[in-house]
């Protein structure tokens, strides 16, 4: 074979090894690496994007605690991680320092839990001027503490003092209380007190124009309406006066300014028939149940 025709062979040759490599470079191993880069790009790009959602939910959380933070800080309730009825006997017998007497009892009625929070229920009843009850009302609601009334039960009952004959209101009173709790932590001190309440004034809607004059309980009968349904058993309920005597009441027996008209055992309830100065009403006395805690 002629020199130039090997020669030419081999550069030939040569030209089809470079075509194929090159061929190879540009039909398959270039786009497919520009298709990885293009993906990595794109992931960036999503990368990119998430994070500059998560600077603008970063900014809004920071905001959000910034708020809470504010909000603490002009707090002026003091939230505990639990309440007992202890402690709520405790703290309404301090704010009859501020309110004047108050005669009541308070009876557990069990509790109920949220998410966040929870609360104990209680049920107080008792009887006092309308002034002293609206002052003990007012510093529970606005006091330190967190309480809510949930249910407020009011009644003027017109009574003669038996030494000087004068005739007065005293407003028997019945209530359900949530005492508010919860497991919040590193919160503020408050330095609020009882002491730092401010009363508003306001007038007694159950003084009358005129006293009906009722007769005085000269034989010592039952004041229903200051009364407390004890106990009912088959023809018999058990009831406490204001002073704390209990009288063993049956169907028919006579009460002040009334009757014993029904004793409802399903019900838990005893009915009175009550004559005041001709009006005559119905009125029921309601076992109340405590719980144990």
């Amino acid at each position: 074979m002629p020199y130039k025709t090997r020669n030419t062979l081999i550069l030939f040759g040569f030209l089809i090894i470079i075509l194929a490599v090159g061929a190879y470079f540009i039909i398959y191993s270039y786009p497919k690496k520009i298709k990885e880069v293009k993906a990595e790009i794109q992931r960036t790009d999503q990368q990119i994007n998430a994070l500059a959602g998560l600077q603008i939910e970063l900014y809004n959380l920071q905001k959000q605690i910034k708020e809470e933070q504010e909000k603490l800080a002009q707090l002026d309730k003091q939230i505990v991680p639990d309440v007992t009825p202890a402690m709520t006997y405790s703290y309404l017998n301090s704010i009859l320092n501020y309110a004047g007497f108050v005669k009541f009892d308070m009876l557990y009625m069990g509790s109920k839990k949220a998410q966040k929070y929870g609360y104990n229920i209680y049920d107080i009843k008792g009887e006092a001027s309308f002034d002293n009850i609206y002052k003990f009302i007012w510093y529970l609601e606005r006091g330190p503490q967190i309480y809510r009334i949930a249910r407020l039960d009011l009644r003027g009952v017109e009574t003669r003092d038996e030494v000087t004959k004068q005739f007065s209101i005293v407003v028997p009173f019945q209530m359900e209380i949530h005492a508010l709790y919860a497991d919040v932590k590193d919160l503020p001190p408050i330095k609020r007190t009882l002491g730092d309440v401010v009363i508003a004034e306001v007038k007694n809607p159950f003084t009358p124009y005129i006293y009906r004059e009722l007769p005085p309980n000269t034989r010592g009968l039952l004041e229903v309406e200051r009364a407390d349904l004890k106990a009912v058993i088959p023809g018999k309920a058990f009831v406490a006066d204001h002073t704390g005597k209990i009288h063993v009441l049956k169907e028919g027996d006579e009460v002040y300014l009334g009757y014993v008209t029904k004793i409802d055992i399903e019900k838990n309830q005893v009915e009175f028939t009550l004559n005041k100065a001709g009006i005559v009403e119905k009125f029921v006395l309601r076992l109340r149940f405590e719980q144990q805690k």
